[in-house]
């Protein structure tokens, strides 16, 4: 692992008040040294080290590694590259809200993150399947009924087996989904000790509907997130004429934890300003980026939210705090701090004293200073965010025989599916993918690698609800090019 040096950075700790501008040392995956700025022209290492200096035009930050807690890379919301969000953003670890669930999570894992740099984390669906839905980023309009639940041993089997990723549980607390299931999340929480991440705010709001945020707060605990804390959506925590909701005060006298999740519509500044105004700050800040929200520059990456928020008048140690050992004690993740003998999973952002104006998607404010990614840390190894050297590609379109014989087995039983039964249903094509894998000897990623190669589709949906989604006959006659090509 090679040596790193970083000259004249302003080095920021939130946890020991620490903000200084020095020199530093990152050797053996932590941090080494710390001296005043020139001392590493003295070190012997840096002879054959790294060196990253700061530049003239604006402040190098190095601060502990960021974590963006609520982030969409796998199911139907899933953006095609992690690594854009994540090392590639200067964020050394990201957290997947409701992508997977007990069904899908093993193809999560080792296929969807096989490949990938960036450390990345699991609050598990509470559906079975995680998120589905080809046309939304959420499952919020299902109702308890329609929602698709696993037994109690493939939850806990799940959860065992990827216990180092499964941070804790992802739910919605709306109208449709009902306070049965919120109950029902907070039972399964308890069984394996993990903390709900909870969305709150109506996507899909008729007038006559009363929000079921307050009694959905009054059923958390100490440890458990509430997600879009500052939405402008039915359900907030914020009223329109600037009221926090007493449930609010209530939760996080119990230990609620609140996160500032923009998303494409749930940060607005008016909301966002009346609370801080009276006092009331987010325990994190994250982006809930999506495939839908890619483009959006005021979301795209964490740095541009904690821009937002700088904007808003918070300051930068504040921000930072929020984006990196907040949710990193939150959810127990593996981040680092900039002090001698700390892990070296560590941050380094550019603070650019300029003119910036930021979006809510529906109004703008004005900020005086914005961040931008350099690159960061994970465990000593460095990701430039310039020079992008992360595998972008997560298929392998060369088809060994075993996954040719793979593909040409799964058609069959799709077929037969199709000729004894009308459904075509995610849950049960699952199966037949798997059952197909399992009886021809490929494993996971060599398998869902034919798969997502010979359909020619980006791999974030979980393989049956893919195969749901392009029905029946576009399914087979594309397997069946793809085996025979």
């Amino acid at each position: 692992m090679q040596t790193t040096v970083l000259q004249r950075v302003r080095r920021i700790d939130p946890a020991t008040d620490t903000d200084d501008v020095v020199d530093v040392l990152i050797a053996a995956g932590r941090v080494a040294r710390i001296g005043q700025p020139g001392d590493s022209a003295h070190w012997s290492e840096t002879a054959s080290a790294r060196v990253i200096a700061g530049p003239t035009d604006a402040e190098f930050v190095l601060c502990p590694g960021l974590v963006d807690l609520h982030t969409h890379v796998f199911g139907s919301a899933g953006v095609p590259d992690i690594d854009a969000i994540g090392v590639g953003a200067g964020v050394p670890i990201v957290v997947d809200a409701g992508g997977a669930g007990a069904a899908t999570i093993d193809d999560f894992v080792e296929h969807r993150l096989s490949r990938v740099n960036t450390t990345v984390l699991s609050f598990m669906s509470i559906e079975a399947a995680g998120i589905t839905d080809p046309n939304e980023a959420h499952n919020t309009h299902r109702t308890t009924a329609e929602m698709q639940t696993a037994s109690l041993d493939d939850f806990l089997g799940a959860t065992e087996r990827h216990a180092s990723r499964v941070v804790g549980l992802k739910l919605w607390a709306t109208i449709s989904a009902g306070l049965g299931w919120i109950d029902h999340a907070t039972n399964l929480s308890e069984l394996i000790e993990r903390p709900l991440l909870v969305h709150i705010g109506e996507l899909d709001h008729a007038a006559d509907q009363t929000p079921i945020t307050g009694d959905a707060l009054d059923r958390l605990q100490g440890g458990d997130m509430v997600t879009h804390c500052f939405t402008a959506l039915p359900g907030g925590l914020i009223d329109a004429d600037r009221t926090i909701r007493p449930e609010v005060y209530a939760a996080r006298d119990r230990g609620v934890l609140f996160d500032a999740a923009p998303g494409l519509v749930n940060l607005s500044f008016e909301r966002a300003t009346a609370a801080m105004e009276q006092g009331w700050l987010p325990d994190s800040i994250s982006t809930d980026i999506h495939r839908w929200a890619c483009d959006r520059p005021s979301i795209a990456t964490l740095p541009r939210v904690m821009t937002s928020f700088l904007a808003l008048g918070l300051s930068l140690r504040a921000t930072i705090e929020r984006s990196s050992v907040g949710p990193a004690a939150a959810i127990g993740a593996p981040t680092g701090r900039p002090l001698v003998g700390e892990r070296a999973t560590l941050s380094l952002l550019a603070l650019r004293k300029a003119p910036i104006i930021c979006s809510d998607g529906t109004g703008s404010i004005r900020g005086n200073e914005a961040l931008e990614p350099v690159g960061c840390f994970i465990d000593g190894q460095w990701f430039s965010a310039t020079t992008a050297d992360r595998p972008l590609d997560s298929t392998n379109n060369d088809l060994t025989p075993e996954s040719i014989q793979f593909l040409r087995r799964l058609g069959d039983q799709l077929e037969n599916h199709r000729a004894h039964d009308s459904r075509w249903r995610g849950a049960e094509l699952h199966r037949l993918v798997h059952r197909a894998r399992v009886e021809t000897g490929v494993s996971i990623c060599d398998g869902l690698d034919a798969l997502y190669g010979g359909l020619s589709v980006e791999p974030t949906l979980a393989a049956g609800w893919l195969l749901e989604g392009l029905g029946p006959e576009d399914s087979i006659l594309r397997l069946r090019l793809a085996a025979n090509r």
